[in-house]
């Protein structure tokens, strides 16, 4: 799975046409954009558009599939389809500049390496040590800082097809952008330069970007702040595995993305409890995720949960975990669930189990009949 990885939908930032363009947070019509300028691309210059349907199992003629008026799709399907033809299309470029595609054995390296990194710093450094030892098949990278930026440089190979050199490389700069994003679990924003003209931007169609987008530029380059840098990984080789096959298309949007701030906000609230058997209040969870304690209400609201239906699931699931898999006191347990007392236990207990702790205890302790 590791070869195609997904992140949700971008926060916009910039774009084209912004102005006429959908609200902030929906995926809808630049979605559509994106799968039918990538579709269009591939069988204007030969490529097998067809086969990019075929392998998601949809069977409809492609002319369907060539305009922005798409079939209804789900977001998983526009996922699956970008994500295809974004790699049918990459390849094509590879292949027109002579070099060899970036391969599923590739992206393996890559995301070891990744999660291996102790700060984001550290996997930009070891991101540039793989591009260089795979024989720039994705290009090189370098990275520098000044005056509280940093500043990521790209270089790689070009064909003399400028908007599917346009659409490659920007595609390439949103994969990259999003997969450091993801890593530290916060959005890079930022602003991203080509050094392609002005007029380029035509190519756009409408799409939403997580960054700012400066054409024209000397050099290509990703601009975000510096601090940043120093931002723990959080992510791990299981977080690779077990995503589903996507792509990072849709950029990133951890910042917004009510789903994304439930998981945040549960992981950090575990954590609390593990080593400081103390729940953080609301207040400590939003300076934590750097928003205010109203919008994190909001958002959590919008994902159809609260900070308080987080906090009663924890501890429900670590009282289960305990009362069957330790010999830990009910006093003890109710200390580590950061409850007041053992009758605050009791009365938590009966409401996710209907009965005391001892009770459920001793029923999962007898043995089962065998019938």
């Amino acid at each position: 799975m590791m070869d195609k990885i997904v992140v949700h939908e971008a926060a916009p930032r910039g774009g084209c046409d912004q102005d006429h363009g959908p609200p902030s947070g929906e995926i809808g019509q630049p979605g559509h954009h994106i799968v039918a300028r990538l579709l269009r691309l591939i069988a204007r210059r030969g490529g097998n558009a067809v086969g990019v349907l075929r392998v998601n199992g949809f069977d409809e003629p492609l002319d369907r599939f060539l305009t922005a008026t798409l079939p209804s799709l789900d977001i998983a399907s526009l996922q699956k389809l970008s994500s295809r033809a974004s790699v049918e299309l990459s390849d094509m470029q590879a292949y027109a500049t002579g070099r060899l595609p970036f391969r599923g054995g590739d992206w393996r390296l890559l995301f070891y390496c990744l999660v291996g990194s102790r700060t984001l710093r550290e996997a930009i450094m070891r991101t540039e040590e793989l591009l260089l030892a795979i024989d720039g098949r994705m290009g090189n990278m370098t990275l520098r800082g000044t005056g509280g930026q940093a500043c990521l440089s790209y270089t790689g190979a070009r064909s003399d097809d400028e908007e599917m050199d346009f659409i490659v490389i920007l595609h390439g700069q949103l994969m990259f952008h999003s997969i450091f994003s993801w890593l530290i679990g916060k959005p890079l924003e930022g602003t991203l330069a080509l050094d392609f003209p002005e007029f380029a931007r035509r190519h756009l169609d409408g799409q939403l970007l997580p960054f700012d987008l400066l054409l024209d530029a000397d050099q290509l380059e990703m601009r975000f702040a510096a601090p940043l840098l120093d931002q723990p990984v959080i992510r791990t080789i299981a977080d690779c595995e077990a995503l589903p096959t996507l792509n990072f298309l849709f950029g990133l949007r951890t910042g917004e993305d009510p789903l994304e701030i439930v998981r945040r906000s549960r992981h950090f609230m575990a954590m609390a409890l593990r080593e400081r058997r103390k729940l953080p209040s609301l207040e400590e969870l939003a300076r934590h995720l750097s928003v205010g304690a109203m919008t994190l209400r909001r958002r959590l609201h919008s994902a159809g949960t609260s900070f308080r239906t987080i906090r009663d699931e924890l501890r429900h699931e670590m009282a289960v975990d305990m009362l069957t898999n330790s010999r830990l006191s009910i006093e003890d347990i109710a200390e580590r669930l950061d409850l007041c007392d053992s009758n605050a236990l009791r009365r938590a207990c009966r409401g996710w189990t209907g009965m005391a702790p001892t009770e459920f205890r001793r029923k999962l302790l007898q043995p089962s009949d065998s019938g």
